[in-house]
């Protein structure tokens, strides 16, 4: 029998079935409970990639080397395909982020080969693989992996300072991310989201963060540069800041990117906010459109008196 995961003369004759999800290589197409849903082809080799590896543990840089080689890419491109691959599968539990390595299909994964080389020929169902029951050496892999990586944690747990409390680790002021953002340095959003700011955070009481922050220089500063806003924008969508969030006027990081007055419908960060928001079944949708019917909590927070 021909090793399946290879890419061998039974390349693009190979049929998956998993989760009510089938990929037909040849085709080069997804269908999901009998309905073939349209996908972006990033996503879709990723799909096959993962299927082609079913059962174990594909690493993130293994990944940015087959699904984009030879070139250069950011670890976001690799987040944002796995995010509409989970879309278009309408279950995010299919793919699997193992946490500091990579990702994996969760569910069995039925693999059947074309028995001839002509669509019309039928197939022959190969092999199940369920990632349930892995064989002894590769969890014997992640033993050795996992006894490696505790080594590692008490070794650095031991070298750390007795004397430091918790409290002493620093974190980012609000001026300094601030600085970043209003002046785009990828580096630095970057570094602060790694020194422990939340993207996620309320940057004030009317409810704005710092996506909403962002968007701003739009409006200070027409000549900005757009590859690093939408770079700086990933960063912080990533890292949790909402899409669907309204601040108290009712506005949402959508409706502020889409305004002329802002960053307007053609703007490269618009353009991946609204695909976020209607790209797949699994996205906020109309949630990502602002509402000026303030809750009364966001009256209150305004003092404004209750409504009627």
């Amino acid at each position: 029998m021909v090793d399946p995961r290879g890419d061998d003369e039974i390349g693009g004759h190979r049929r998956w079935s998993f989760a009510g999800c089938v990929f037909d290589e040849a085709q080069w197409s997804l269908t999901v409970a009998g309905r073939r849903v349209p996908v972006e082809a990033k996503p879709l080799a990723m799909l096959r990639y993962l299927l082609l590896r079913a059962g174990e543990t594909v690493s993130k840089d293994e990944l940015l080397d087959t699904i984009w080689p030879n070139v250069t890419v950011v670890e976001a491109s690799l987040t944002t395909a796995v995010r509409k691959l989970r879309l278009a599968l309408g279950n995010e539990d299919i793919v699997e982020t193992v946490s500091g390595i990579g990702y994996r299909l969760a569910v069995p994964v039925e693999l059947e080969i074309r028995r001839g080389g002509n669509a019309a020929d039928g197939f022959d169902a190969k092999s199940v693989v369920d990632p349930s029951h892995r064989p002894w050496g590769q969890r014997s892999i992640w033993i050795g992996a996992a006894i490696v990586l505790l080594v590692i944690a008490l070794a650095v747990a031991w070298g750390r300072p007795r004397n430091r409390a918790a409290s002493d680790v620093r974190t980012p002021s609000a001026p300094e991310v601030a600085d970043a953002l209003r002046e785009l340095d990828v580096a630095a959003v970057k570094r602060l989201v790694a020194a422990g700011w939340d993207p996620a955070r309320p940057w004030d009481k009317e409810g704005n963060d710092a996506l909403t922050i962002l968007l701003n220089q739009c409006e200070w500063d027409r000549a900005h540069d757009r590859r690093k806003m939408l770079l700086i924008a990933r960063m912080l969508i990533e890292g949790g800041a909402p899409i669907d969030r309204r601040n108290v006027w009712g506005d949402t990081a959508y409706s502020i990117a889409k305004a002329p007055r802002y960053c307007g419908p053609d703007h490269p960060v618009t353009q991946m906010i609204e695909a976020m928001c209607y790209g797949g079944s699994m996205g906020p949708r109309d949630l990502c459109l602002a509402t000026y019917e303030l809750t009364a909590g966001q009256r209150l927070a305004q003092g404004l008196p209750p409504k009627g």
